[in-house]
């Protein structure tokens, strides 16, 4: 599945949206978006810390050391 991740200037995950669209509303003017590939059971994860080694595992494997 895609998700796209939200990171600040320094690499930091601030948050992650699933699909490969920002909508509208949310505004990413100082901030970076990843598209990137994750397991389809990355959704259903409701650990936090779990949820960000994997989006971290995720920008990683698609764009390198972050």
């Amino acid at each position: 599945m895609k998700m796209t991740i939200v990171t600040d200037d320094q690499g930091e995950i601030l948050g992650a949206i699933p699909g490969d669209t920002v909508p509208e509303h949310v505004i990413l003017k100082e901030f970076q978006s990843h598209v990137v590939d994750v397991a389809d059971d990355t959704g259903a994860i409701t650990d936090g810390e779990q949820l960000k080694k994997r989006l971290q595992e995720a920008l990683q494997a698609q764009h390198g050391k972050q």
